[in-house]
């Protein structure tokens, strides 16, 4: 069975209702959901531990709000997952503006707070297909494993006494 898919959650600490509620909509599509502050490791370097996390990641999921907006660590956590070429899902605050900064030219799920369902059903019905898309690429990459490693047997079988 393949693993599921892991998103790197890029938040601000002063948003943790709304995150919690993004954390839920996205492990009920069967989402890993990593967040730096659930992964304690005394003496790390944060700044290592993160990137590391991101690196590790199918995709980036930025919950831009204001507090987001104007955190030097979001920003960073944008920029590091641009360096190694992660996909980078903003999920955007009503009322939050978008075009300009790191998220500059990339298209976002627009949520409102205010009405929390509905928001949590848009973001789930936004995440849902690039979920089945990465359960699908992860599939594959499994079966061509697995094709693999039975041609190899087959050839050492075929070639191994010889």
């Amino acid at each position: 069975m393949a693993r599921p898919p892991r998103f790197f959650l890029s938040h601000s600490m002063q948003d943790v209702p709304e995150v919690d509620k993004i954390r839920e909509a996205v492990t009920a599509l069967g989402v890993d959901v990593y967040l730096a502050e659930n992964d304690p490791q005394p003496g790390a370097g944060l700044a290592k531990k993160v990137t590391d996390a991101i690196r590790a990641s199918d995709a980036v999921v930025v919950l831009l709000t204001e507090n987001a907006a104007a955190s030097p660590w979001v920003q960073q956590e944008i920029g590091a997952a641009r360096a190694v070429g992660k996909l980078i899902v903003p999920i955007v605050q009503k009322g939050v503006p978008t075009g300009v900064g790191v998220l500059g030219g990339l298209e976002w799920i627009s949520v409102d707070f205010g009405s929390p369902a509905e928001a949590m059903a848009t973001v789930s019905s936004a995440l849902e297909p690039l979920v089945r898309k990465h359960v699908e690429k992860l599939q594959l990459q499994q079966d061509f494993l697995l094709a693999l490693g039975a041609l190899a047997v087959i050839l050492l079988i075929a070639y191994g006494g010889k």
